[in-house]
């Protein structure tokens, strides 16, 4: 029953070593069979196929056990002692005490080989099966002692006696009844704890680079949010992004995309010294640090270093202007400044790490320092109005400069971390007051005739729906205000008010 509940339970997909613990279980059991029947057998024949199925079963566990770990078996230290439990049986039959006491040695040997490898990797093993594993060796091993003692002391062959009972074969058929339940159930349960610690893990990991997931990230940044308004102990954020990776993707091809955010995640991880250091990838080419219990300086530190240690990987990128892969990064400290929450630490590294791209890339930037409140939002990114915007059409100017207003006043309440919800409703009633201007302004593109009119309101349609998009990622917190910032100025700025409205304003000019 054992074995078989061992077989139903094991995963057929998986190298998880279920499978040869099940067949040494089964081995095992048979030995039992056949001892039965020695009788009917003949001593010499019956004997030799114990021998042969109990050293065969040792192995088996050990097959199991090495395959478990992920490790090369050693075949001939796992199966040698078969051969060698085989010939001294043949060689020592008629000397029935130094038989047992060779095969007990031997069986000692193996037990001794998966003890070995359990006590070499207990501390990377999950759980407590490995501990019921353990103390069945043990008795197993207790048990083949006590047998050479008796042997040594007595004469008398134990359970190979088949002949009646004994003291020593008493023992041990019990002794090795419970040791196979110990074994076994150790066993199912290193292999139920692995599975569950395997399924946290992927719970927790990004699957392509092995660092923390976002669902991770968040949780243990609101752990240290909580940490820091309870006690007061500070902790630093690191915004690190690659440069120019879509770049990159589109030139190499996404196998090597994925290679080279691997090849990054190692990077990062390596440059975390500390247990409680925590690294996530953040999404795409993004990845955050939280670095607990450290001032600003320490975390330029630490940003510094990654960045150095990525650039002398000297990774090739012909579309890169310094021809190799870099990243660039932002660090914000909770004790260089308030936050109403840890959101607004979040994007004050955003920011940061958006001056440092901006600023040329491959550099380390540090939030701005300071007090921060909602009444006195930070001007870290700002929107600036030029007069080279103006259209000459007071209306037009007029809807233009409320919209970077308000862009501004959105900007400088997320850096200073205003509540969440407060700020969505800031947030949609921007997109709304979009919205409003295109409606207002396509009024006019179709009274003047513009031939282009119908092309222009579809880009109206596109930013509108980025800009719901943008307030969609807010709401569930993934919106970076570097990208904000980008539809802003590239999208709102430079795509419709300097292009797209300025060809419009050219054509009405003509009509005057």
């Amino acid at each position: 029953m054992l074995a078989l509940s061992v077989a139903v339970v094991a995963h057929q997909d998986q190298r998880d070593g279920m499978r040869y613990w099940a067949a040494g279980l089964g081995v095992h059991i048979a030995s039992y069979v056949f001892l039965s029947q020695v009788g009917n057998l003949g001593q010499f024949a019956g004997l030799l196929v114990v021998i042969v199925l109990r050293a065969s079963a040792w192995a088996l566990f050990a097959e199991g056990l090495f395959e478990f770990y992920r490790r090369r078996a050693p075949r001939l230290l796992i199966w040698g002692p078969v051969v060698a439990e085989t010939v001294a049986f043949v060689l020592l039959f008629e000397l029935a005490t130094y038989r047992s006491l060779v095969v007990s040695l031997i069986s000692l040997f193996q037990g001794g080989l998966v003890l070995q490898l359990m006590l070499q990797t207990r501390r990377h093993t999950p759980g407590r099966g490995q501990y019921f594993l353990m103390t069945g060796l043990v008795m197993a091993m207790a048990l083949l002692s006590f047998r050479v003692l008796e042997v040594m002391r007595t004469g008398l062959v134990g359970m190979l006696d088949t002949t009646g009972s004994n003291p020593v074969q008493v023992i041990s058929l019990l002794g090795a009844l419970v040791t196979l339940i110990l074994l076994s159930i150790g066993f199912v349960l290193m292999s139920k704890d692995r599975s569950d610690d395997q399924n946290r893990q992927l719970a927790t990991q990004d699957e392509l680079t092995g660092l923390a997931n976002r669902r991770h990230l968040n949780h243990v940044l609101a752990q240290e949010w909580a940490r820091f308004k309870r006690s007061g102990q500070p902790f630093a954020l690191v915004m690190i992004d690659i440069d120019h990776f879509k770049l990159y993707n589109d030139h190499y091809g996404h196998p090597a995309g994925d290679a080279c955010l691997r090849q990054i995640a190692e990077v990062i991880q390596s440059g975390m010294r500390r247990a409680g250091d925590l690294a996530a990838r953040y999404g795409g080419e993004e990845f955050l640090l939280i670095l607990p219990n450290t001032q600003a300086q320490d975390g330029l530190r630490l940003a510094e270093a990654v960045r150095q240690s990525v650039e002398q990987l000297n990774l090739p990128h012909a579309k890169s202007p310094l021809g190799r892969l870099t990243v660039s990064l932002g660090v914000a400290a909770m004790a260089d400044a308030h936050y109403v929450d840890a959101s607004g630490l979040l994007s004050a590294a955003d920011a940061a790490l958006y001056i440092a791209k901006q600023e040329g890339r491959n550099r380390v930037r540090l939030a701005q320092t300071g007090k921060h409140t909602a009444s006195a939002p930070g001007k870290l990114v700002q929107l600036v109005w030029h007069s080279s915007y103006d259209s000459g059409y007071a209306v037009m100017d007029t809807h233009h400069r409320k919209l970077f207003a308000e862009a501004n006043d959105i900007l400088g309440l997320i850096l200073s971390g205003q509540n969440a919800a407060s700020l969505a409703d800031r947030m949609d009633a921007f997109v709304v007051d979009i919205g409003e201007h295109f409606l207002e302004e396509e009024v006019l593109l179709f009274q003047s005739a513009y031939p282009a009119a119908a092309e222009h309101a579809q880009l109206h349609r596109e930013l509108l729906a980025q800009g719901h998009a943008l307030v969609a990622q807010f709401k569930s917190g993934r919106l970076l205000i570097g990208d904000l910032f980008v539809y802003l100025t590239q999208e709102v700025v430079a795509r419709h008010i300097l292009s797209a409205d300025r060809e419009f304003i050219t054509f009405l000019h003509t009509k005057v």
